[in-house]
C-alpha cells in the first residue's frame, strides 16, 4: 500500500470542498460516467451526520450529488464559522486531500477502507475531524479517496499537517495496515523486515534501499523523474520521457565538453560550449527563477523541459557557474549549428515506439502500423484541423456581430413601445379604480394602494422579462463562446470540433476546474417576481395593508404615506421599493439605519427607482457606476442585486428604533 498527498490550488474553482467532493463522490458529469449504472458505490463519511446512508443511497448520480452537496455544506458550515471569528487570521485551503492505494491485484473492502481512513487520520493528528471517503475502482490499483476538514468542527481550530514529516507518517501507517489486512507490502521510507518477533517496520533512507536493492530506478544513482516524466513513460509506452532521455547522450556530450578545461586544453569550456555541445541535440539551456533548465521544442510547437540538474549534478546552476562564470545566454553573432537529426528526443522517441512495436505480437487484423512520422504526422493534421475550424468560426462570428446589432436596434425599440404601453395603460387604470371606490363608497387611497400592488407586479415582470430578453443577445466570454459553437458543431456530426472539444476537457480535468456551463443559477433563467409572491392583508378600519408572504409571515406595512420593514431580506426590500416606486411617482426617500439606507439605494438604483435623498446621491452614483461596469462585461445581466445589496434580518432594539421606512417625499400624485 501507497500513500499520496494531493496537493491542492488556493484559488480559482478548485477551491473548497464542493469541487472535491463532487470529485471524490462520481457526483460530477465526467465522473459519474466512471461509475456503471447500478454498481455499487462504496463510500462514507466520519464525525459527520447526512441525510444520505452511503451504505444503500449511493448507486446513481443524482443521490452521489447529493450526499457529495451535503458533506460540502457541513464542511463549509465550520469552515465560515472559523473565518468569521474575530480572532481568526485562517486564509488558507481548508481541504486535506489523500490517496491510499492498494497494490495491483488486491481489491479492499469498504470495512478495510474505512478502517485505512480512521487509522491514518488517528496517526496525523486529526482523528475528531470531518472526513469523507470513496473507493476508486477503474484503474489498474484500487485506492481510496480520503478528505478531511483542517477546521474543528466544534472547536473551530485549524489542524496543519506536520510540515515535510506527514509522508513519513502515510508511509508508516501503509506498512501497519499491510501487516493488520495481511495485504502485500511495498516499499517506501518504511520497509517491513520480518524478524523472529514478527513483522518489524523499519526506516531506510534511499541508499539503504538502493543497496538491498528495494528501490525502483531506471538508473541507479541518476536524478529521480518527476511524476509528470514516470506518468509519460507509461503512457508512451516506450518508458522513454524527455527527462530520461536528456540523463542520457546529451549528459555524456555536456559532460565531455566540460572536462575539456582539466585535459590539457590550453582554453577551457565557456558557456558557448555549452550552448553548441547542447544545440547539436536541439536542446536548449537556460536560467529560470533562481535554477536553470534545459528544454526542447518538438514539430508541433510544444515545448518539454526538465531541470538542469536532471543531466546530472555535474549540471547545476551552481556547479556550471563554479566551473563557467555567471551564466551568459548564446551569441547572436556565434550562430549555432542546427541539431542532428539522428541525435533528437523525437528520433529517439520514434525508434522506441518502434522497438517497442516490434517486440509486441501482432495479429492478422489487429495490426498497427507505427511509422517513425506517424505521430507527429497525426498531431500536424490536428493542427490544421483546428485552424480549419477556427476560421470558420471566426467568420461566423462577424456575421453574428452584425445580425445581433440589427436584432438590439429591434428590441429596444420594441421594449420602449412596451414601456410606454403598460405605463398608458396604469395611468388609465388608476383613474379607473378611484373612480370604483368612489362609486363603492371605498376609501379611494385604499384603492390606489392596492392599485399601487398590481401596477408594480407588472412593472417588474415586464422590467424582468426584458432584462432576459437583451441577455439573451449578449456577447458570451470568448472562451463560453468557443466552447458554445464547438458543443453546437459536434452535435451536428463535426469530428474536428468533437476533437477541439475532448482536448478542452482533457486539460479541464488536469487543472480539476468545472465546466463554465456548470452550477447556472435557475434565477438566471427565469427571474423570481418578488411583488406577485406577496399577499395583500387589508386593514380597513385602521386604513393600513400589510404585505405577507408566502409562509404568511409579515414583510412590510404600507400606512399610506410610508411603507414601514418587518422583514429585512433582498426579496422584501425589492418588493416594498418597487410598490413604493408606483404609489409616490417613481421616486422615494429612504429611512432608517446607515446599513440599510445603502442597501435600499443601492437596490432602488438597479431596479429603476428614483431616491431623492441628497446624502445618498453618492451611493446612487457608485451604484451606476458598477452597473455600467458589469454590463461592459460579458455574461453579466439581469436587475438582481449585487451580493452587498443582499442582507439577513438585523436584531436588537426597539421595533421603533429598528423600523427602517420607505416614505414619499412630499404628497402622493393625484390625491
Amino acid at each position: 500500500m501507497l500513500a499520496k498527498v494531493i496537493k491542492l490550488k488556493h484559488t480559482g474553482e478548485s477551491r473548497g470542498f464542493k469541487p472535491v467532493m463532487e470529485y471524490v463522490m462520481r457526483a460530477s458529469e465526467e465522473e459519474a460516467r466512471k461509475v456503471a449504472p447500478g454498481e455499487r458505490f462504496e463510500a462514507g463519511h466520519l464525525n459527520m451526520e447526512s441525510y444520505w446512508d452511503p451504505r444503500a443511497d449511493l448507486t446513481n448520480e443524482d443521490e452521489r450529488r447529493g450526499y457529495a452537496r451535503d458533506l460540502a455544506l457541513q464542511c463549509e458550515s465550520s469552515e465560515d464559522a472559523c473565518r468569521a471569528r474575530p480572532a481568526s487570521r485562517f486564509k488558507g485551503n481548508p481541504v486535506y486531500h489523500v490517496s491510499i492505494n492498494w497494490i495491483e491485484g488486491e481489491h479492499p473492502s469498504r470495512e478495510q477502507a474505512e478502517r485505512a481512513c480512521q487509522h491514518v487520520m488517528a496517526e496525523l493528528g486529526c482523528a475528531d475531524h470531518q472526513a469523507a471517503w470513496a473507493i476508486h475502482r477503474d484503474t489498474d490499483n484500487d485506492h481510496v479517496h480520503l478528505v478531511v476538514n483542517r477546521v474543528h468542527p466544534e472547536r473551530l481550530t485549524v489542524w496543519s499537517p506536520p510540515f515535510r514529516k506527514d509522508y513519513f507518517i502515510l508511509d508508516k501507517c501503509m506498512r501497519e495496515l499491510e501487516i493488520e489486512f495481511g495485504h502485500g507490502r511495498a516499499n517506501g521510507p518504511f520497509i517491513t523486515l520480518d524478524s523472529e518477533q514478527g513483522p518489524e517496520i523499519v526506516r531506510m533512507s534511499r541508499a539503504e534501499r538502493r543497496a538491498r536493492g528495494l528501490l525502483k530506478e531506471s538508473t541507479p544513482g541518476a536524478p529521480r523523474l518527476t511524476d509528470a516524466a514516470t506518468r509519460a513513460e507509461k503512457g508512451l509506452g516506450a518508458g522513454l520521457s524527455f527527462q530520461s532521455w536528456v540523463a542520457g547522450t546529451p549528459a555524456r556530450d555536456l559532460k565531455a565538453v566540460l572536462e575539456r578545461s582539466g585535459a590539457g586544453h590550453r582554453h577551457g569550456a565557456t558557456w558557448q560550449d555549452v550552448h553548441a555541445a547542447l544545440a547539436r541535440h536541439g536542446v536548449r539551456i537556460e536560467t529560470k527563477g533562481s535554477g536553470m533548465v534545459v528544454t526542447v521544442r518538438l514539430r508541433d510547437g510544444r515545448v518539454l523541459a526538465a531541470k538542469a540538474s536532471q543531466l546530472g549534478r555535474f549540471a547545476s546552476k551552481a556547479e556550471l557557474e563554479k566551473r563557467l562564470g555567471p551564466f551568459t545566454p548564446p551569441d547572436p553573432a556565434r550562430a549555432l549549428r542546427p541539431p542532428e537529426r539522428a541525435r533528437t528526443y523525437e528520433a529517439a522517441l520514434e525508434q522506441a515506439l518502434i522497438d517497442v512495436d516490434r517486440d509486441q505480437p501482432r495479429g492478422t487484423d489487429e495490426r498497427m502500423d507505427r511509422e517513425p512520422n506517424r505521430r507527429a504526422g497525426q498531431r500536424a493534421d490536428r493542427a490544421r484541423e483546428r485552424e480549419a475550424l477556427h476560421a470558420t468560426y471566426k467568420e461566423e462570428q462577424a456575421a453574428a456581430r452584425v445580425r445581433r446589432r440589427d436584432e438590439r436596434a429591434a428590441l429596444t425599440g420594441r421594449h420602449r413601445t412596451e414601456r410606454a404601453d403598460l405605463r398608458k395603460l396604469i395611468r388609465e387604470e388608476r383613474q379607473a379604480a378611484r373612480s370604483k371606490a368612489r362609486k363603492e363608497g371605498m376609501d379611494p387611497r385604499m384603492a390606489l394602494a392596492l392599485h399601487a400592488k398590481r401596477a408594480a407586479e407588472r412593472t417588474e415582470a415586464l422590467q424582468k422579462r426584458q432584462a432576459t430578453e437583451r441577455a439573451a443577445l449578449r456577447t458570451l466570454p470568448p472562451a463560453e463562446a468557443w466552447r458554445q459553437w464547438l458543443i453546437e458543431r459536434a452535435a451536428a456530426g463535426d469530428s474536428a470540433a468533437e476533437a477541439a472539444l475532448r482536448g478542452i476537457r482533457y486539460r479541464e480535468r488536469r487543472k480539476a476546474k468545472r465546466d463554465a456551463f456548470e452550477g447556472t443559477d435557475d434565477e438566471a433563467l427565469a427571474p423570481r417576481l418578488t411583488v406577485a409572491a406577496l399577499t395583500a392583508d387589508l386593514d380597513a378600519r385602521r386604513h393600513l395593508i400589510t404585505y405577507r408572504g408566502a409562509d404568511g409571515a409579515a414583510k412590510f406595512v404600507d400606512f399610506g404615506q410610508r411603507i414601514e420593514m418587518r422583514d429585512r431580506t433582498a426579496d422584501s426590500l425589492e418588493a416594498a421599493l418597487r410598490i413604493a416606486a408606483e404609489k409616490y411617482g417613481g421616486r422615494v426617500s429612504i429611512q432608517g439605519s446607515g446599513e440599510f439606507r445603502e442597501r435600499a439605494a443601492r437596490l432602488a438604483t438597479r431596479i429603476g427607482v428614483r431616491v431623492s435623498d441628497e446624502d445618498l446621491r453618492s451611493i446612487v452614483t457608485d451604484e451606476r457606476g458598477h452597473i455600467e461596469q458589469e454590463w461592459r462585461q460579458p455574461g453579466i445581466s439581469g436587475v438582481a442585486p449585487r451580493d452587498g445589496a443582499a442582507g439577513e434580518e438585523t436584531s436588537g432594539g426597539t421595533a421603533r428604533q429598528d423600523a427602517e421606512r420607505v416614505d414619499e417625499e412630499g404628497r402622493e400624485p393625484d390625491r
